[in-house]
């Protein structure tokens, strides 16, 4: 287990996942009349995410969210006028989701809400991808600890299928089965984060058997899976990585990655010629 105590320490004096929400938004493609009545969605993105408490059992994690939003256009469906979007939503680290279909209603005078039970096409959109975020950072806490945020996830997107906002819901319920699917990067993500806290606290030995297990991961993942995810995981974390491999003397495991990550293979190259 990931150290749970500082955790612990923080979730009594912060109480929410989230900390800085950024989020922009480009609204070129409206008009001036549907850029008015979007003009408060960005502010609202910021509440909504900063003001719900996600699961009672990860508190304080004080998660960065980057949120870009580009409308595409508007539509009419059943005489409301309907949204359509692409989203962004990363925690400026490994994790990043790349929507192309979001479809919703907005009335600038509402706040957006979710409700677990009534689905709201915008509110629910937004909750699908907080649970998958948290979720995301709850495996690097416990061994597969993101379970109840994607089962949470999953719930909305099964509803979303069967709403009157249809759009996208079936490829987020697919997104999850690859995300959750994809043991062998959940557990090198996993490996990574203990080994990094144990190198840290002067127990390079444990830390070596978890960077084995890393790796261990890593080959699940190229064998069975594709690789997008995980590039971004190790494009996250490459510097720290080599670090702390060059430090343990892992010559085999830096050239095992130049393989994996043969982009930057300079990067791990250069690791193995230092002292």
């Amino acid at each position: 287990m990931r150290t749970l105590i500082s955790l612990l320490i923080l979730s009594s004096l912060l109480i929410g996942q989230f900390g800085k929400v950024e989020v922009t938004v480009d609204d070129r493609l409206l008009r001036a009349s549907e850029r008015q009545k979007v003009s408060s969605i960005r502010d609202e993105v910021r509440r909504f995410f900063g003001g719900q408490l996600w699961d009672d059992k990860f508190q304080g994690l004080n998660i960065p969210l980057n949120i870009s939003i580009v409308f595409q256009g508007v539509a009419q469906k059943g005489g409301m006028e309907t949204f359509h979007a692409q989203v962004l939503v990363s925690d400026g680290s490994d994790i990043r989701y790349f929507d192309k279909a979001l479809q919703f209603h907005y009335n600038g005078g509402n706040s957006i809400q979710f409700d677990p039970v009534i689905f709201d096409p915008l509110g629910s959109f937004f909750a699908y991808y907080a649970y998958a975020i948290l979720a995301g950072w709850m495996d690097t806490y416990e061994f597969y600890g993101g379970n109840y945020g994607y089962g949470q996830a999953r719930e909305i997107a099964l509803r979303g299928m069967a709403s009157d906002y249809p759009k996208g819901w079936s490829s987020r319920v697919q997104l999850l089965k690859e995300v959750t699917g994809n043991k062998g990067l959940r557990e090198a993500r996993f490996a990574f984060y203990v080994a990094m806290d144990l190198f840290d606290q002067g127990n390079p030995d444990d830390a070596l058997n978890e960077f084995k297990l890393m790796m261990e991961g890593f080959e699940i993942v190229f064998r069975q899976f594709p690789t997008g995810r995980t590039l971004y995981f190790i494009n996250a974390h490459r510097e720290k990585l080599v670090n702390r491999l060059n430090l343990l003397g892992q010559k085999e495991m830096l050239l095992r990655l130049s393989e994996i990550d043969p982009a930057h293979k300079d990067i791990y190259i250069r690791g193995l010629s230092k002292k």
